[in-house]
C-alpha cells in the first residue's frame, strides 16, 4: 500500500494524505462536537495535525532510503520508462539478481536488470550516477530478443 501511494512521488504522498486526514478530522470534530466535550475540536485537530506530521516524516525518511539504494532507483526508472514499456508491454516485472553495493562519495554504478513484461521480456543495464544526495539515472541499454534500444534518462 506504501508502495502505491509512493508510486507518484512524495508531493503526491503528502497530498493524498493531506485530504484523507482532514476528512478523517472532519468525522471527528463532528462526532466530538456532539458529545458536548469542551475543547473538543481542538483537541482533535491536535491529535490529528501530529499524525499527519509523523507520517509524512515517516514517508520522507522511507523515500530518503530508497534513493540511497542503486537498484530501486534502476527499477523505479525501467518500470516509469515509455520507451521500456513500448518494447516489452505493460506491467513489467524487474528483477535485479545481484544488487551492486551502495558506495559513498562520487561515482558511476552500472546496475544489471532482467525485465519481463506481457510482450517479452529482456535485459537491461542502467547506469548510475553516484552523487551526495543519492543515484540520477545517465542513461539505460535494453535488449529484447536481440534488438538493442538505448533509453535516454
Amino acid at each position: 500500500m506504501v508502495r502505491r501511494l509512493m508510486a507518484g512521488g512524495l508531493a503526491r504522498a503528502v497530498i493524498i494524505l493531506g485530504v484523507a486526514f482532514f476528512a478523517a478530522y472532519a468525522l471527528v470534530a463532528l462526532v466530538l462536537s456532539r458529545t458536548g466535550l469542551a475543547y473538543s475540536e481542538g483537541l482533535a485537530a491536535g491529535i490529528m495535525a501530529y499524525l499527519f506530521i509523523m507520517v509524512v516524516l515517516v514517508l520522507w525518511l522511507m523515500e530518503r532510503r530508497r534513493r540511497t539504494q542503486p537498484g530501486a532507483v534502476a527499477e523505479e526508472f525501467l518500470v516509469n520508462s515509455r520507451a521500456v514499456r513500448d518494447m516489452i508491454g505493460s506491467p513489467l516485472t524487474v528483477s535485479i539478481p545481484t544488487p551492486p553495493p551502495a558506495g559513498k562519495g562520487p561515482g558511476q554504478v552500472t546496475v544489471d536488470c532482467f525485465v519481463t513484461g506481457p510482450d517479452g521480456s529482456g535485459e537491461a543495464m542502467v547506469v548510475l550516477a553516484r552523487l551526495d544526495t543519492g543515484y540520477q539515472v545517465l542513461g539505460a541499454d535494453l535488449d529484447v530478443a536481440g534488438v538493442r534500444k538505448s533509453v535516454a534518462a
